[in-house]
């Protein structure tokens, strides 16, 4: 977590919205319609996705949240997930939830210390049980901003075996700005929006971690699985 709190001005706004805009009550279960909103301004804003804030828009109980229900709301048991390793530690607790199978593949640092994963073993982890590819980019714990030509590859590899894809983003924004690679969203990538579902925190953005905010956006049919799992876990958050 973060040695600061977040923007002044931010949590003034959360102060004044508790004291006297009445945001204590239950949020619909997407979450409130002005958040759902500035979410979706906010992709078009930075990434350029165009998302509709009533149908394809999801907030939940942070990060960890909506990556577990995109997890037990695609997965079925026996499915596979591929994912990169070292992870978040909640990625292989979701996974065996789901009654899924990891096939992880590993990521080393080269001679340059830049963090890389073979590309043989990444072909080899898809197979006909491949459900999803679960991406963290922005790495945790690594720091790895996956290159362009390592998220061309993912993207080839989603299409050509029929795969679905939840990305992890909560750094999408901590990163170096002259940065010979920058963030680029999976979704983006042509022939992916369609089946990726795109994860991001309010908390990680602002270094307000306890606030627990985050959200997943993506084509209806996928938000609408994270919402449905969602519905069990914590049913509403608070959305100030």
């Amino acid at each position: 977590f973060p040695d600061t709190d977040g923007p002044p001005e931010m949590l003034a706004a959360a102060v004044e919205a508790l004291l006297h805009g009445g945001a204590n009550q239950y949020p619909p279960l997407p979450g409130i319609p002005a958040l759902r909103g500035a979410i979706t301004a906010h992709e078009q804003r930075f990434w350029g996705l165009q998302r509709d804030p009533d149908r394809e828009v999801v907030v939940t109980a942070g990060a960890t949240e909506a990556v577990a229900a995109a997890i037990l709301g695609l997965c079925e048991p026996g499915d596979e997930v591929v994912c990169f390793e070292p992870y978040y530690d909640s990625y292989a607790a979701a996974i065996t939830l789901a009654g899924a199978v990891r096939r992880p593949v590993t990521l080393r640092p080269g001679p340059d210390g830049r963090y890389a994963f073979d590309e043989g073993q990444l072909r080899a982890a898809f197979g006909p049980r491949t459900r999803l590819v679960l991406l963290n980019s922005p790495h945790n714990p690594t720091g790895k901003v996956f290159t362009a030509a390592e998220l061309d590859l993912i993207a080839a590899l989603c299409q050509e075996h029929d795969t679905f894809a939840v990305t992890d983003e909560v750094y999408e924004h901590l990163v170096f700005t002259d940065a010979a690679e920058p963030h680029v969203p999976l979704a983006g990538l042509p022939g992916m929006r369609e089946r990726t579902l795109r994860i991001s925190s309010a908390g990680k953005t602002f270094s307000c971690t306890g606030w627990k905010v985050g959200w997943a956006t993506g084509p209806a049919s996928l938000v609408s699985a994270v919402q449905r799992v969602k519905q069990f876990l914590t049913f509403v958050n608070a959305s100030p």
